[in-house]
């Protein structure tokens, strides 16, 4: 399957880095609005670098693009794409608005924590799992020195674009992914957000995020998830999922092989209590299990494994794994979490869900 960046910005380098695990994929084509970039990921990729998105569109022999512009990008850049006949991987989210429909970064429900941890919701090792916490928590990410995040390709972290989109956006995808996939679908939100910093940039007056969220979501099977987005408070990845007999854990959803444990309750006195130590979960593994390419950063997952999926699907002529109602589904989750303040305004706080995501099962290989 042959492919295209479109986009050669930061997140674009662990794309490029994890690209070589998967050699049915090939990178023929970048383009970027700020030439050098592109010019830059030809360089080290040998890729062909093009002027801009018409001139990707007008090659008929690309068949995917990989579409890593700016979020408020992805709707008009992605539609144009589908128009044109190529298969779309849009990095998250979908859009900022419903106004959509396909694939959506992350992709992290592939991972061998993810299915681990479904597998073991599947088997009842904590009973019957009714509440969820999910903890999205960066820490005080605009006192840190991010004018210093370049990465490999020499890239800078686009830190003013990622304070206008607002960290709900950005990060609750790793973890709402996992739960709608194993719980279902959501049914309401009631949420609450705010900015609590102003001056994220010294000196330089942002467009208007919230950059805390806090959400309490129901799904029509039961169960309650309690999720914060945040970058203020300390750093905190935790995915806590309480049954009636212990606690499942995930120490960070962002990394595909995070260590994933069960802890049990058990009978003191008068009292229940967990019992001070955790069990850790053997991870459950592909047979074609592949190193994950190291990068800098705090994630370490495999940002390509979805996009190789639909070049599959693509070849054998079904869906992707995570397809389009899903990543609907998702994009309206986060979407209600993010504009807490002004649905409730309108009066639509609690939120009820439209959207429906289908049905997904664990992979094969977990089961």
């Amino acid at each position: 399957m042959k492919l295209a960046f479109l986009g050669c910005g930061y997140v674009a380098n662990m794309y490029r880095l994890t690209l070589a695990m998967h050699p049915e994929l090939e990178l023929v084509a970048v383009a970027d609005q700020e030439r050098s970039r592109a010019e830059n990921m030809a360089r080290l990729t040998g890729a062909r670098c093009y002027p801009d998105l018409d001139a990707i569109l007008a090659d008929p022999d690309i068949e995917l693009v990989v579409n890593l512009t700016t979020p408020l990008s992805h709707y008009e850049t992605t539609r144009r794409c589908l128009e044109a006949g190529k298969h779309v991987y849009t990095e998250k989210p979908l859009a900022m608005d419903l106004a959509l429909m396909l694939c959506s970064a992350p992709c992290t429900l592939m991972s061998e924590a993810a299915q681990t941890l479904w597998k073991a919701v599947r088997e009842a090792r904590v009973g019957t799992v009714r509440l969820v916490y999910a903890e999205m928590e960066d820490g005080m990410v605009p006192r840190a020195p991010v004018r210093a995040w370049i990465n490999e390709a020499g890239t800078p972290w686009p830190y003013v674009n990622e304070f206008e989109t607002g960290c709900t956006v950005e990060h609750a995808g790793y973890v709402l992914t996992w739960l709608v996939a194993i719980f279902g679908r959501a049914v309401s939100v009631t949420a609450f957000a705010d900015t609590l910093l102003e001056d994220k940039v010294p000196g330089q007056l942002l467009a208007p995020a919230a950059d805390y969220t806090v959400a309490c979501i129901k799904f029509a099977s039961g169960v309650v998830v309690r999720m914060t987005n945040g970058i203020y408070a300390e750093h905190d990845h935790r995915l806590r999922l309480f049954g009636d007999e212990g606690v499942l854990c995930v120490t960070d959803p962002r990394s595909d092989r995070s260590p994933v444990s069960v802890q049990r309750y058990y009978a003191l006195r008068r009292r229940r209590a967990l019992l001070p130590w955790k069990k850790k979960l053997p991870l459950l593994a592909p047979p074609d299990r592949k190193q994950i390419v190291k990068y800098r950063g705090s994630q370490s997952r495999d940002f390509c494994r979805l996009i190789a999926d639909m070049a599959q699907a693509a070849g054998e002529g079904r869906s992707p794994y995570m397809g389009a109602r899903f990543a609907l589904h998702i994009t309206e989750l986060t979407l209600a979490c993010q504009n807490a303040a002004r649905l409730a305004e309108e009066g639509k706080m609690p939120y009820r869900m439209s959207s429906d995501p289908g049905e997904l099962k664990p992979l094969a290989w977990a089961g």
